[in-house]
């Protein structure tokens, strides 16, 4: 998804640059720029995994059930939880 999403911005960025002898392609343009830039940044300090939800219910439920039975599991198994959870809850917000 993310791929696709820089491979829409390069295309925009053609399209725009393309017609950059109008002020307002020019500016468009450098956003989009800025854009590909931004997410170059993001996607080289973090990993993204395209994991089916039934995984990840199962993962999250094993690394449960390690913690209860060892009360404590690694640090890195944690934040690993944690991001789980934390991807259910944006995926699923609560009903207002």
């Amino acid at each position: 998804m993310l791929a696709d999403y820089r491979a829409w911005l390069e295309s925009e960025l053609k399209l725009l640059g393309n017609a950059s002898h109008h002020a307002y392609s020019f500016g468009q343009a450098n956003m989009a720029k800025r854009a590909i830039e931004q997410l170059d940044e993001e996607l080289a300090k973090t990993l993204y995994i395209a994991v089916d939800k039934a995984t990840a219910t199962e993962a999250l439920t094993e690394l449960d059930l390690i913690e209860q039975s060892a009360t404590a599991i690694p640090p890195g198994l944690a934040r690993l939880r944690d991001a789980l959870r934390a991807a259910f809850a944006t995926a699923n917000p609560p009903a207002a």
